[in-house]
């Protein structure tokens, strides 16, 4: 009974600590003070908004991809963020890099989505439709009498 109790409480305490270490990270932001529980939400927060000069999230419709550098605009809130970012007259500005970027990204997602299989699979069962009703012995003999009448 007392080795029963030994495991039963051993596996109690390291069961209990595995649920304390699960819920003991806890970390704020030290710009606005929000609470994170999560080392992933943290780093997504950090991720969002750039901390080198206060707190804010800067228009995605931003840099070299951009005319004149695009958008620009600072926002301290999500919410002002997400208004400004579904009417941002910046959105699809792009400047030559940016095109070839932008484009260049989605026809190399578009290739990657073409099942090449079935097509290759596809254009060989029409090929031989094609060819099944055709009888090359006759178009070979056609061509030797063209020859013939060519060769004189």
């Amino acid at each position: 009974m007392k080795k029963f109790l030994s495991v039963f409480f051993a596996v109690l305490f390291i069961l209990s600590s595995v649920s304390v270490m699960a819920f003991a990270w806890e970390t704020s932001c030290p710009y606005c003070g929000e609470t994170f529980t999560t080392e992933k939400a943290y780093t997504e927060h950090m991720e969002l908004y750039n901390h080198t000069d206060g707190h804010y999230i800067v228009c995605p419709y931003t840099g070299d991809d951009y005319k004149d550098g695009g958008c620009g605009e600072k926002f301290a809130t999500k919410a002002a963020y997400d208004v400004h970012v579904a009417t941002c007259k910046h959105n699809g500005d792009y400047s030559t890099i940016g095109y070839l970027k932008y484009y260049g990204g989605k026809l190399i997602d578009a290739l990657k989505s073409v099942k090449w299989g079935d097509i290759l699979g596809g254009i060989v069962s029409i090929a031989k439709a094609l060819f099944a009703g055709i009888d090359f012995k006759e178009i070979i003999n056609l061509g030797k009498t063209i020859f013939g009448a060519i060769k004189g």
